[in-house]
């Protein structure tokens, strides 16, 4: 055997351990690249000839577009929500089904209607006038004397009907007192058509004439539906302005909710008479009775 030989390891290099290096034929080549992360990058011929944005173009394009493009979403999400249909007034188709003219109120649009709705709309031949209040959209009814009950009211001989033209849309028959000793006006009307939990007052609307006479004592009188009644007796030989609509105050009354209307008919009775002395009475020209919202 030959001489072994040994190998001095220098001082400085002991326990250090020896990297030994893999054959170079057994390794992947290592390619490098120089990649621009910033560079725009291009569809390759026949893809389009649009520009693309790297990465970071976008995130920077976002953030600062984040505010406009939340707004635009806002925007957008609201668009494609259901509208809110504007609320009707209360009972308003059932009221409608006993219009005149039924062909002639416009539904087309909420405005159009409601515009409509304020100017008023009769029903029953006539004989009644709809119409809502412009300050809390209620239900308003003038009773006009043809749908009233009048005691003789169909005998000439005591009571005299008068066509009135007031306004181009104002045209009704009123009723007015030739001459009777038994003086008895009633009108009765279902809430169910009144807006719920709504304060109501009830007045008579009259005509007192210049010939008027023996109508010192007389009695106004509302009945509501829990049977209670509102009583009071007024002097209208008194009335100062003749031959004017004036308001003769009857009442007031609160409608209740709905659902308890819902149990039972409703109706108000309303009043106006003078059935005691049995003096003579005459001058006194009825054009009806208003339901309205008390202001």
């Amino acid at each position: 055997m030959g001489t072994r030989h040994s190998i001095n390891i220098p001082k400085e290099r002991e326990g250090m351990r020896v990297k030994t290096e893999e054959p170079r034929k057994l390794r992947p080549e290592r390619r490098k690249t120089n990649v621009n992360y910033n560079a725009t990058v291009q569809r390759p011929t026949g893809e389009g000839n649009e520009k693309r944005e790297s990465p970071s173009d976008s995130l920077v394009k976002l953030g600062g577009e984040s505010s406009s493009i939340n707004k635009a979403a806002t925007i957008n999400i609201r668009s494609q929500l259901p509208c809110k249909r504007a609320q009707l007034p209360h009972y308003l188709n059932e009221i409608l089904k006993e219009a005149d003219s039924p062909q002639e109120i416009d539904k087309s649009s909420t405005d159009r209607l409601y515009e409509q709705l304020y100017n008023g709309v009769h029903l029953k031949q006539n004989k009644q006038k709809y119409w809502i209040d412009r300050t809390n959209k209620a239900n308003c009814f003038m009773l006009y004397a043809e749908d009233l009950s009048i005691t003789w009211g169909k005998d000439n001989r005591y009571w005299n009907w008068v066509d009135i033209k007031e306004t181009s849309d104002e045209n009704f028959i009123a009723a007015e007192l030739k001459s009777v000793c038994w003086l008895e006006v009633c009108g009765s009307f279902d809430t169910a058509a009144l807006t719920p939990e709504t304060l109501y007052e009830v007045v008579f609307v009259v005509k007192v004439k210049e010939d008027a006479d023996g109508l010192e004592s007389i009695t106004l009188r509302l009945i509501i539906p829990n049977k209670s009644s509102n009583e009071l007796t007024v002097n209208l030989m008194n009335v100062t302005e003749r031959e004017k609509w004036i308001e003769v105050p009857v009442g007031e009354f609160f409608t209740s909710n709905e659902f308890k209307r819902k149990k039972k008919r409703e109706e108000i009775e309303i009043f106006l008479y003078e059935t005691e002395k049995l003096d003579w009475k005459q001058g006194l020209v009825i054009k009806g009775i208003v339901i309205r919202p008390k202001a």
